[in-house]
């Protein structure tokens, strides 16, 4: 954990200590004596809670079903910091080889998990080729490319948002849209 989120994990359980009556007495010589009549210093109203990290089990979770394609709205720029979108579970739900975007088909189930930027699991249930296969490699996030160990290719990550990745595939040119799962 950095110095910055043990500050702030220190400054949110300071904050529900004394929400909920649990606070520690300040020691004398380091806060002072406490004083009755002093103003309390205690947040008023609601509090935010502090941002968590995102997190992600790095399984395929093959008891949820494949999400449908839907409709192949990709967003057409960059979002907010790809490294804290990439974190997640994704579903290949389009491809496109030239002539516009595609549905994959609803026998084939691609997922791709990053419970971190430097690891990615491929699941792949693809009837009449595999049956939930599942590879986990080490990557590398390096700004917009998502570098696979050798022979791989990898992909550049050309936009997205909280929710949609677009993905230009360096073996073939074509372009695939993931939804978050």
């Amino acid at each position: 954990m950095s110095r910055s989120q043990a500050t702030i994990a220190a400054a949110f359980l300071t904050c529900i200590l004394a929400l909920t009556g649990c606070a520690p007495e300040s020691s004398p010589g380091v806060d002072g004596p406490p004083n009755p009549s002093a103003p309390s210093s205690a947040p008023e109203g609601p509090t935010e809670p502090a941002n968590e990290p995102v997190t992600q089990e790095e399984t395929c979770d093959w008891n949820t079903a494949r999400l449908d394609s839907g409709s192949a709205d990709a967003p057409a720029a960059a979002g907010s910091d790809l490294a804290t979108v990439l974190i997640g579970s994704w579903q290949h739900t389009h491809i496109d080889s030239g002539a516009g975007y595609e549905a994959v088909k609803p026998t084939t189930d691609i997922r791709y998990v990053f419970p971190s930027t430097s690891r990615l699991l491929y699941c792949q249930d693809v009837k009449g080729a595999t049956a939930q296969a599942e590879n986990a490699v080490n990557i590398e996030l390096a700004g917009t490319e998502l570098v696979l160990p050798s022979p791989a290719t990898g992909y550049s990550v050309t936009a997205w948002d909280a929710d949609t990745m677009v993905w230009t595939n360096h073996r073939d040119g074509s372009l695939y849209l993931l939804k978050r799962r």
